[in-house]
């Protein structure tokens, strides 16, 4: 089923809401921070009694040059703030065409459906709430205009139990995550620009209003050191900026560079000169079975496979500067299940983890090995220390290796198959 037609079928049950801002209210709005991507509006409780949520909602708003722009967004909660109000919470408000709800009249051919619609515009300041079929009736003439599959995409993001997040998937938004914390930005940051190819999946897909701009991202990753080879394999661009420095992240499908490192994240911290690299892993639930609900991962040859993979030609020059742990192969397991909208995660060193896999209490009932979440009991690190051990430079490869690996990075990401088949012929004899 397409995402149209999930929509569809969605606010048949929960129908959509129209808002209209007068100019006061709009105003705040584009004055606000991060209005676009999160909003509250306080009213008295009868105005959301009917509202049934989560729904996809239709909002007018003035521009500076007194025209109007048509958003659509998703009504996500309504809240109880006093005794005589309720607040509802309006997420991810992204462009859609028509620009104003009278026009959006010009594009209903359907006299029932186009009197349903002047019966239940809302006047100024005001909201109202659509009929199944109107609201299904719209969603359909959205998605005739393809310029609107960005922000009816973004809406579908936003219903729980419709959008299916694949590891990969999901390893690509946390890698960016991991890439702006090391940054020094807030999880709710929003990039000045987000470029996506048309058809291809990115974990920037929801960070920010995007657009499709496939001539964009290509030329521009084109213009890159070490992409000119792999600009094809470029999915998304996004960039973000704090004071006078700027942070540009880049999604692509596989590359030879993960077959030679057996990694999914590669940060390189140039000011403090060091690289480290990450592999995800998903714990799953285990039954409780009378004791406490335990997380469990069981290694597989993959596993066995990427750690062979995770080794470092033999750098001899002198290290001038200091690292706790030179080692820069992590793994960071994350629990499959999505606790309050959050993924839980620890991460161990490679070397942790090669003691995990021969220690006796890895070993299950039935004699296989696994890795346990409680029987780890901490001794873990952390999200936020990992990141700060990185920003810090407390941890990864020394100035001298980072700047000879980039060199077999640079070659790898250009797709010099030849320099991976190498590195792995040379694995396979060091494991011999």
């Amino acid at each position: 089923m397409s995402v149209v037609d999930e929509l569809v079928r969605w606010v048949k049950k929960k129908p959509l809401l129209l808002i209209r801002f007068d100019e006061d209210y709009s105003q705040s709005l584009h004055n606000s921070y991060q209005g676009f991507e999160r909003l509250t509006l306080t009213k008295r409780h009868s105005v959301f009694q009917s509202i049934n949520l989560p729904t996809l909602c239709l909002l007018e708003v003035y521009e500076d040059d007194a025209t109007t722009c048509c958003y659509l967004a998703t009504a996500t909660r309504k809240t109880a703030v006093s005794t005589f109000e309720s607040r509802l919470s309006i997420e991810k408000l992204r462009i859609v065409f028509p620009t104003s709800l009278q026009d959006m009249k010009a594009l209903i051919s359907d006299a029932r459906m186009l009197r349903l619609l002047e019966e239940r515009l809302p006047e100024e300041g005001s909201i109202t709430r659509l009929s199944p079929q109107l609201s299904a009736h719209l969603i359909e003439i959205l998605a005739e205009n393809p310029d609107n599959q960005p922000a009816l995409e973004t809406a579908f993001s936003l219903l729980p139990g419709l959008r299916q997040v694949t590891d990969i998937h999901w390893g690509q938004e946390n890698a960016i995550q991991a890439a702006m914390d090391a940054f020094g930005l807030r999880g709710n940051a929003v990039p000045t620009r987000v470029a996506l190819r048309r058809g291809a999946t990115s974990g920037l897909s929801f960070r920010g209003a995007y657009l499709y701009e496939d001539n964009v991202v290509h030329a521009d990753a084109s213009r890159l050191p070490g992409f000119n080879l792999i600009s094809s394999d470029v999915t998304g661009r996004a960039e973000f900026q704090k004071g006078n420095e700027r942070l540009v992240i880049y999604t692509a499908n596989k590359l030879p560079l993960e077959q030679m490192l057996g990694v999914d994240l590669i940060y390189i911290n140039e000011t403090r000169g060091n690289i480290v690299m990450l592999q995800y892993k998903m714990l799953e639930e285990c039954e409780p079975d009378g004791e406490r609900r335990d997380w469990l991962f069981r290694p597989d040859q993959q596993l066995y496979d990427e750690v062979a993979r995770m080794k470092l030609p033999d750098f001899r020059d002198v290290a001038h500067d200091y690292r706790l742990d030179s080692n820069p192969f992590y793994f960071k397991f994350v629990k499959r299940k999505i606790e309050s909208n959050t993924h839980n995660a620890f991460i161990v060193s490679l070397e942790h983890l090669k003691q995990l896999l021969v220690a006796p209490e890895s070993k299950g009932p039935k004699g296989g090995i696994r890795i346990s979440y409680n029987a780890l009991d901490g001794m873990y690190l952390r999200e936020d220390s990992m990141i700060g051990l990185i920003r810090s430079g407390y941890i990864g490869t020394h100035r001298a290796e980072t700047e000879a690996l980039e060199v077999l990075i640079k070659e790898a990401s250009e797709g010099n198959k030849a320099i991976v088949l190498a590195w792995q012929q040379e694995m396979q004899e060091s494991i011999q």
